[in-house]
């Protein structure tokens, strides 16, 4: 792999001071340097490290968020150029981090998300929100479809039916005219008179007690 340092070794073709102070000068971060350094050492280009050298004991590096630091979780995914391009972006995103881990991340690594990446990102962002507006939505139709309906103010009619209805009217009825005349004689005989006409009505007008 080539990158931003490339073009900068030393004439033994390795990594040393020349390299460190050109990047310094464009502005990249340590931390962007370091990567790029292992970067390099990973395909084989040597570091001028031997003690007296610019690199020896660590040199400018000691201590910097290099491409494996929990502190610096972008740095395994830093493009060639230094940056989060869009490809470093989509790779992050396939091993897992949120968009907004992504750019929070290159931000800790000095990288910024250049003009694709960036729209990746807002589209992801946006697409993220859409789904919690559903999401959401669809929570408030659940808790509306559960919420028990009260029975306050309901008429019997709404509870039972007409016909239910009907049937609480006549047991009403007869319940009224069976407290009228409880206990009384007048109750008694016009029950024994009401009994002695449907009698005779039915038997052709003879007598019960015969």
């Amino acid at each position: 792999m080539t990158n931003f340092l490339s073009g900068h070794l030393s004439g033994k073709n390795t990594v040393g001071k020349k390299a460190w102070e050109w990047g310094k000068s464009q502005g990249y971060s340590d931390t962007q340097l370091k990567v790029a350094v292992q970067q390099l050492m990973n395909t084989g280009i040597g570091i001028n490290n031997a003690p007296g050298q610019f690199f020896s004991n660590g040199g400018p590096m000691r201590g910097v968020p290099g491409m494996y630091s929990p502190k610096n979780p972008m740095g395994q995914f830093q493009g060639s150029g230094g940056e989060m391009g869009l490809k470093s972006y989509m790779s992050a995103k396939l091993a897992g981090y949120s968009p907004q881990q992504i750019k929070e991340g290159a931000a800790a690594g000095g990288m910024v998300l250049p003009v694709r990446a960036t729209a990746q990102y807002n589209m992801d962002m946006q697409a993220a929100n859409e789904r919690d507006q559903m999401l959401n939505y669809m929570q408030s139709l659940t808790e509306m479809a559960n919420k028990p309906q009260p029975q306050v103010g309901r008429s019997s009619s709404y509870v039972v039916g007409t016909g239910g209805t009907a049937e609480l009217q006549a047991n009403k009825q007869h319940k009224k005219s069976k407290e009228k005349y409880k206990g009384s004689k007048k109750w008694s005989r016009e029950a024994f008179n009401a009994v002695n006409a449907s009698a005779a009505t039915g038997a052709g007008g003879g007598s019960v007690n015969t």
